[in-house]
């Protein structure tokens, strides 16, 4: 199996999110797996896999064919205490609402809403900011922050409907840079990100395996 790993970085927020109010939950006064341990592999990759259900749960609700993988989502990330993953979708080239997105962003907040899901206050912007941005969070399912950021289309300038998903998981006790080193194997030169699938169904098995395996 290729490495799936590497060389991806998470995109800072846009500074209005910054600000916003952010859900986070960190797993305080648990004693982690000793790092590097097969129990802080299958304890993180539980984690991960709970966490991308949860998202892909909203993506399905949004849109249940194949997303643009922006980042994957496999890759821990440091966190205040331990490590925490990160994941970024978008919509198809092209994809259109048909002049429905502002509707379909109201069903989804609504379906966030009696889903269990907890809504952060709707931003509001200047003049010419079209931006409709949903923000949630879920920490019993492992996600500390969601972002749906819609830019709807203008159907009289043909113009298409762009949207751009990101999650952040809970944060996790543990090593994150001995988890990545059992994920991929030490780091012993630039890392490739050869094998990361371009478009991914929210119904796909999400990939979370030992650069040695496979």
């Amino acid at each position: 199996m290729k490495d799936l790993r590497g060389g991806r970085k998470r995109t800072a927020l846009a500074a209005v999110f910054v600000a916003s109010m952010v859900l986070v939950l960190t797993a305080c006064g648990e004693e982690p797996a000793e790092p590097g341990s097969e129990q802080a592999f299958d304890d993180a990759r539980a984690v991960n896999l709970e966490f991308k259900a949860a998202v892909a749960d909203v993506q399905k609700q949004i849109f249940d064919g194949d997303w643009r993988v922006g980042e994957y989502g496999d890759v821990p990330d440091q966190c205040e205490g331990g490590y925490q993953f990160f994941l970024r979708r978008k919509l198809p080239e092209g994809f259109s609402f048909d002049g429905q997105g502002a509707q379909r962003m109201e069903q989804l907040r609504s379906w966030l809403s009696e889903n269990g899901w907890q809504l952060a206050p709707t931003p509001t912007y200047g003049e010419g900011i079209e931006n409709i941005v949903i923000m949630a969070g879920k920490p019993e399912a492992k996600v500390s922050r969601l972002d749906v950021d819609m830019v709807p289309a203008n159907p009289a300038e043909g113009a298409i409907d762009v949207l751009e998903l990101r999650a952040t998981s809970t944060c996790e006790p543990g090593d994150a840079g001995a988890l990545l080193d059992q994920l991929r194997g030490p780091l012993t030169a630039v890392p490739s990100d050869n094998g990361i699938p371009d478009l991914e169904s929210p119904d796909a098995t999400p990939l979370f395996e030992r650069f040695a395996e496979g």
